[in-house]
């Protein structure tokens, strides 16, 4: 299947009926860790754009916060109509499109969201350059689905990312970063996050937690090398054009 079609047919939302809205307030939390730690300033801000913004969640976070200048517009872009209308009937206080805003002539935007969104594109550096020209700033969240787990495991997660959330790309956190400075961005600061743990968390499963001790215990004297060995990471980066 087309990777745009299965988003407009109906056929992503099918696989992931909660479109990953479980993971919005971590991902907000994650975003938003990353701007104080960078010393950013909030009033200043006056557009927040999520691109593949999916049911708005992380939209509807941001906006809640009201750390943002109360002139602040929050506006969310997706191709898949359904999603756009779960997020439209969950919130009328922001705008929701089912447009491409990647080919759309707009102002420049202050802070563009991409949150698990490139890794979906068949041309990756295309989109990033232009991406580049549409706003000040910029916050990502990037899987790293690239480590020495998922290589030698029996199943291969990288086909199940493929089949069932469309990923055409696979990363570790140093090709991120050099791919979006390969594409002109500059990196304000990024931190590499803990998603497998934040999974446990909301599952109790001690079982699981047991299993995973070694990976805890080294991300506590390298979180690089943790990433590279078991995985279950993404970057969440601050950039610039």
């Amino acid at each position: 299947m087309d990777n745009i079609n299965r988003y407009v047919s109906g056929d992503y939302l099918k696989k992931n009926h909660s479109y990953h809205i479980e993971d919005s307030e971590f991902k907000w939390i994650n975003f938003l860790d990353i701007l104080n730690k960078s010393d950013f300033d909030f009033d200043r801000i006056n557009t927040i754009t999520d691109i593949g913004c999916g049911r708005g969640q992380i939209l509807m976070k941001a906006k809640k916060s009201n750390l943002f200048n109360s002139k602040c517009i929050f506006e969310g872009y997706d191709i898949n109509p359904e999603a756009i209308r779960l997020a439209k009937k969950n919130s009328d206080k922001i705008d929701f499109f089912n447009k491409d805003f990647i080919n759309l002539d707009t102002k420049t935007k202050d802070i563009i969201i991409a949150a698990d969104v490139f890794e979906h594109v068949q041309d990756t550096y295309d989109f990033l350059t232009k991406l580049r020209e549409k706003s000040n700033f910029f916050l990502f969240n990037i899987p790293l689905e690239i480590s020495l787990f998922s290589m030698l495991r029996k199943k291969n997660i990288f086909k199940h990312s493929y089949e069932n959330v469309g990923h055409l790309h696979f990363y570790t956190n140093k090709t991120s970063i050099l791919l979006l400075e390969s594409t002109g961005f500059k990196i304000i600061n990024y931190n590499l996050i803990n998603n497998r743990l934040h999974e446990l968390k909301a599952k109790k499963k001690l079982l699981s937690f047991l299993i995973n001790i070694p990976q805890y215990i080294l991300q506590i004297f390298s979180k690089d090398l943790a990433s590279y060995i078991f995985g279950g990471y993404s970057l969440v980066v601050l950039a610039k054009r």
